[in-house]
């Protein structure tokens, strides 16, 4: 359970490896000491004894006290239970954990998040330690030079804002900085854990957002482009992972940001250019993510760019009519309801329309094909 010198080399040689390694895999003894403490009660008392003997000892090896941290937060879940354990646990986090958030060992600061991020559901009695333990957190994110640091910062400050409802009320003031070092870590480690991080603050801080939304889409919309055009991605699962991520994220923008208009018609180049990067390849396995962001793109209305699309969309079908019309159809679906003016006014426009559902022939776009025809006879 203790940091190892194999450990240290990792850290010091690639430490993006070393985070997609350690922080993201459960070790042998962690699953051993989870289950052993499940079957035996005694085990909990035993373990939490020895490690703040541990912790408590000024002359403990640095290593030793990681390993501590990893043994209680590994148990974090089970101890949460307990009213006994529970009521320790502030006072552990004070004495015990912030001050090695300050430590000069990287990976003790990054073991010291690890652990808040583990104790985030605590039911705080003392405001002070929250706020000192979301402050310290934060400084790690912005300040911290060693990546694997900022990475568990940046989860722990998550988890912080999202089970804590006063945590969200002290990073407030300085949502942007928080993002602006997110989409910076993110482009460093393409580490797709924080692509899910971006996603939950969004929807935290929606309100907030939409200062930031139009410069926080244009950075993932590059991350993206450059994750697709790196030589190792068609080697690369994880780069598959973390691309989806992205789009996935730059989706919840979009949704959050549906009830503003202007930003929403910022958003749409961006967007169009993330969707035709997808086409012009194509990436089949993201034809789900991109019809998701059109069709965000053409709920309230459908601009001009938005029906050249309808166009590139009848080739795309053309080709896999019957692996993504499913897809499709929600897309469609706004492009004979939110406009139905400028579809009859374009037979191009019907004729794609009635194509595809002729095509198709199917039970599923039977709904889609009533509402086309429905609106030919308004016209």
């Amino acid at each position: 359970m203790c940091y190892r010198d194999e450990d240290e080399r990792l850290w010091q040689e690639d430490p993006y490896e070393y985070i997609r390694m350690k922080f993201s895999e459960s070790t042998a003894a962690q699953s051993l000491l989870c289950k052993a403490a499940r079957k035996r009660k005694e085990v909990r008392k035993i373990m939490m004894a020895f490690c703040h003997k541990i912790l408590a000892d000024p002359s403990t090896d640095p290593r030793s006290k990681d390993g501590a941290l990893h043994c209680i937060g590994a148990l974090a879940e089970l101890l949460l239970k307990k009213r006994i354990y529970r009521e320790q646990m502030e006072s552990m986090l004070q004495n015990y954990v912030f001050p090695l958030l300050n430590s000069p060992m990287g990976y003790l600061r990054a073991r010291s998040c690890w652990v808040l991020h583990c104790f985030s559901p605590l039911c705080f009695h003392n405001e002070l330690v929250l706020r000192n333990a979301v402050e310290l957190v934060r400084q790690n994110l912005i300040d911290d030079k060693e990546m694997p640091v900022k990475v568990e910062a940046a989860i722990a400050l998550q988890t912080l804002v999202s089970n804590q409802e006063q945590a969200k009320m002290y990073i407030r003031p300085c949502i942007r900085q928080v993002m602006q070092e997110l989409l910076h870590v993110v482009r460093e480690t393409e580490n797709d854990d924080l692509t899910n991080v971006i996603q939950k603050m969004i929807c935290e801080y929606n309100q907030e957002m939409a200062a930031i939304a139009v410069d926080m889409t244009q950075n993932l919309a590059e991350i993206f482009t450059r994750v697709l055009q790196s030589e190792e991605y068609e080697e690369n699962e994880d780069k598959t992972v973390m691309a989806l991520g992205i789009l996935s994220t730059i989706d919840t923008i979009l949704t959050v940001m549906e009830d503003h208009k202007e930003i929403t018609q910022q958003l749409e180049g961006i967007c169009l250019q993330v969707i035709g990067l997808v086409l012009q390849k194509p990436i089949i396995e993201f034809y789900e993510e991109i019809l998701s962001l059109a069709f965000g793109l053409t709920c309230q209305t459908i601009s001009p760019q938005m029906w050249q699309l309808l166009g590139v969309l009848y080739e795309v079908f053309q080709h896999d009519c019957f692996d993504y019309f499913t897809d499709m159809m929600p897309l469609l679906h706004n492009y004979v309801t939110v406009d139905t003016d400028m579809l009859l006014s374009n037979p191009k426009h019907l004729e794609v329309i009635y194509s595809m559902c002729k095509k198709v022939r199917l039970e599923k776009c039977f709904d889609l094909l009533l509402i086309f025809l429905f609106s030919c006879e308004l016209a």
